[in-house]
């Protein structure tokens, strides 16, 4: 029996042509399938959804705990910019 997590679909998705071209040459530069190449990508975007997630969600938290609504985040923002010479 084939353990769940190494059980594979195949999908058929449209790509732009210069998206594919550019997938093979990492894939040939990494000597990986371009599946190989596809599913990393995939995992990345879906680690990072799952990561800005969690910033938002500590967002919303900090803001609640100190009184901070979105309509004056934009306000304390340009605020805090403005007291803050911006390093270069």
């Amino acid at each position: 029996m084939i353990p769940p997590e190494m059980r594979t679909r195949t999908l058929n998705i449209s790509l732009p042509e210069r998206l594919v071209e550019a997938l093979d040459r990492r894939a040939q530069a990494e000597a990986r399938s371009r599946s190989e190449v596809i599913r990393a990508a995939a995992l990345s975007y879906l680690q990072w959804w799952d990561e800005w997630r969690t910033l938002q969600a500590y967002g919303r938290r900090r803001g609640r705990r100190l009184g901070v609504r979105p309509r004056g985040l934009e306000r304390l923002i340009a605020q805090a910019r403005t007291e803050r010479p911006v390093r270069r």
